[in-house]
């Protein structure tokens, strides 16, 4: 069975046409967020390092790159999160913007990656564990131990995501007895793991929330009929599909405003900007052919 999993893999063959992104770069157009800057990893040279893409600009600035692989970004404030593989696993590293003060957060046994954090700084949480066997961990970055850990040994769980800083979101597969990978939410100061539905057929993951609307990727069980959907939050009502690609489209990132979603995709380098009204892909922010690369921030 196909799984999102944090290595997703390229779901199906063939060459994507880009021809059908519709491209508005430069001042013909305008983009809204020209200007702001989407963090993104890439290997484009070589191993995986972290870029600050400005969008509007054709060409990343390098901002954390060195021989290990560094991937992940989340900005909070002027510090960067981040996974990088420097002593052989991967485990989570803070710097400056510029990639200066770089430290080590998190160490644990195995790779921690997909790294988020409270909106006051003071909770982390990650992803860790090894591929097939994934849990998400929730971590007190004042007293430096582990709050929880959630997800059952030999599935995959993932994508943690705050909303607020008393509530994590993320993705559990089988800990309600499906084979369904589903949102739960965790409340902090209540102690609380919920689930706000039970969807047993399908596979959702990478969950992002702004003004009331969650953003997530989903599949069929086996992999089928990959897209991007957004719902209500947190009643997940109202759930509309606004994007499908041949390629699988996973990480969606809310746009500044919340009007737009940029969505990336497996196994390739191809990040576009959807309009979330009308599901119509309305730039293409980045392209390199032969090249892997995500989205993960937006500033």
């Amino acid at each position: 069975m196909k799984r999102f999993s944090v290595s997703i893999v390229l779901l199906l063959a063939g060459v994507f046409a880009v021809a059908g992104c519709k491209k508005k770069s430069g001042g013909d157009e305008g983009n809204p967020y020209e200007g702001t800057t989407l963090y993104i990893y890439s290997n484009e040279s070589g191993n995986y390092d972290i870029y600050a893409l400005r969008v509007g600009d054709d060409v990343p600035q390098k901002v954390i790159g060195t021989a290990a692989d560094e991937k992940h970004p989340f900005v909070l404030g002027d510090k960067i999160y981040f996974s990088a593989n420097d002593d052989g696993d991967y485990d989570i590293y803070v710097a400056n913007l510029d990639g200066s003060g770089r430290s080590k957060v998190a160490d644990y046994p195995n790779d921690e990656v997909q790294p988020a954090v409270s909106p006051n700084g003071r909770y982390l949480a990650f992803t860790w564990g090894t591929a097939g066997g994934w849990r998400v961990v929730l971590y007190d970055l004042q007293s430096g131990d582990t709050v929880k850990t959630f997800g059952n040994s030999g599935k995959t769980n993932e994508s943690p995501h705050f909303v607020g800083n008393d509530t994590l979101l993320m993705t559990l597969q089988d800990y309600g007895s499906a084979y369904s990978q589903d949102p739960w939410m965790y409340v902090i100061s209540a102690d609380t793991l919920t689930n706000p539905r039970n969807t047993s057929s399908t596979q959702e993951a990478h969950w992002r929330v702004k003004s009331g609307k969650v953003v997530f990727a989903r599949m069929g069980l086996y992999g089928e009929n990959p897209r991007i959907t957004v719902a209500d939050f947190p009643s997940f009502g109202n759930e509309r599909d606004i994007y499908s690609s041949g390629i699988s489209p996973i990480n969606p990132v809310w746009s500044p405003d919340g009007t737009h979603v940029a969505v990336s995709h497996a196994g390739t380098c191809l990040i576009v900007l959807v309009e979330v009204s009308s599901g119509e892909v309305v730039d293409t922010l980045y392209y390199r052919p032969g090249k892997e690369c995500s989205a993960f921030s937006w500033k």
